[in-house]
Order: C-alpha cells, then structure tokens, then sequence
C-alpha cells in the first residue's frame, strides 16, 4: 500500500516505464512519507481504439480525480 497504477498508449520502452514509474514513488515518499518500500507501480499499456473503453469500465468516474480530453471524471 499504495499502489499507483499507469494507463497509457503502447510505445515507451521498458527504461522509460520504469524511469517514470520511480519518479512517482518518489513523489510518494516525499510528499505523503510513505516508505519507499511500501509502494508498487504497475504500468499498463491499451491500444488507443480502446483506451477509453477500458478505463471507463476500470474506474467509476469518482475515483478519477484528474480529467482528460477523453476519460471524465463525475464531479
């Protein structure tokens, strides 16, 4: 706990997924000082066809808390 949990369009290779999945555990640590050791990252690639689709029916749109141009949260 926690675990943070990335979408995004295929494309990035393994260094980049793994540089960008550190920088948000250290965001983590250093702004809610959770152990370091306390968090997992997973990041998921969708293909754009159904990209929209797939969050939706991931997430209810009150445990999005961020908008995009496709994916809306309920508040």
């Amino acid at each position: 706990m926690p675990h943070i949990a990335v979408s995004l369009y295929p494309g990035r290779d393994r260094d980049t997924k793994l540089e960008i999945a550190n920088k948000l555990k250290d965001l983590m640590v250093r702004e809610l000082n959770f152990p370091p050791d306390s968090i997992s990252v997973s990041v998921v690639e969708i293909e754009p066809d159904s990209f929209v689709d797939t969050i939706q029916q991931k997430y209810d749109g009150k445990d999005l808390y961020i908008s995009s141009r496709a994916v809306k949260t309920s508040t």
